[in-house]
């Protein structure tokens, strides 16, 4: 379906979009670049308020039935500041579905119609959840948002930490990813970089 370790030269335009997330307004000032092997979002803004996400979202859209969607988180943003680093998917800014880590906390997130809730959360840990990942059970209809530990750049060992019934508000056959980091208040601490890789999106 779609999958990147970041190592190339530069983004890999045919399959990402830069400076145009889907699933709110994009900030083009914070920096998205790939290097090292890793994709790197930041420096994150610190004493701006409102929004300031950047990020990649896929050029494409997919048949998401049956299928999930993971990356590596690398990096957490400082955990003594409320900056995010996310993992989203979904078929319009209104409809979509979320895991992402702010402020030393793990949180699930979706927004339906327009109304946006946070259904779960946990405290973080940057070994247990390194690979955060999103996927439709096909058989019981459900949403599953799941973690793993970082296996040599494989996921480990999934771990469900939340599920629930899909919402048809979320079309499955017109998915779009997306990778984003950012502030939405001014910071006393700087929030830093964080850093993504193995991005996948498959079908088992």
């Amino acid at each position: 379906m779609l999958a990147d370790d970041f190592s190339s030269a530069s983004i890999n335009t045919t399959n990402w979009m830069i400076n145009n997330l889907f699933s709110g307004f994009t900030d083009t000032g914070t920096a998205v670049t790939q290097t090292g092997g890793h994709l790197l979002i930041g420096p994150l803004t610190q004493s701006s308020t409102g929004s300031n996400y950047n990020g990649l979202r896929s050029a494409a859209t997919y048949n998401f039935t049956g299928a999930y969607c993971y990356v590596q988180l690398v990096q957490a943003p400082a955990s003594n500041t409320a900056a995010d680093a996310m993992l989203t998917i979904g078929s319009d800014s209104n409809n979509l579905y979320r895991i992402y880590v702010e402020a030393g906390k793990l949180i699930v997130q979706k927004k339906i119609g327009g109304a946006k809730s946070t259904p779960f959360t946990i405290a973080y840990s940057s070994t247990n959840h390194q690979f955060l990942r999103i996927r439709h059970d096909s058989s019981a209809g459900n949403v599953v948002f799941e973690t793993a530990p970082n296996n040599g750049g494989a996921p480990g060992t999934w771990t469900a930490v939340y599920t629930e019934a899909w919402s048809a508000s979320v079309a499955l056959t017109s998915m779009i990813f997306e990778i984003k980091a950012g502030t939405w208040q001014a910071e006393a601490n700087p929030p830093g970089t964080p850093i993504f890789d193995n991005f996948r999106a498959a079908k088992p």
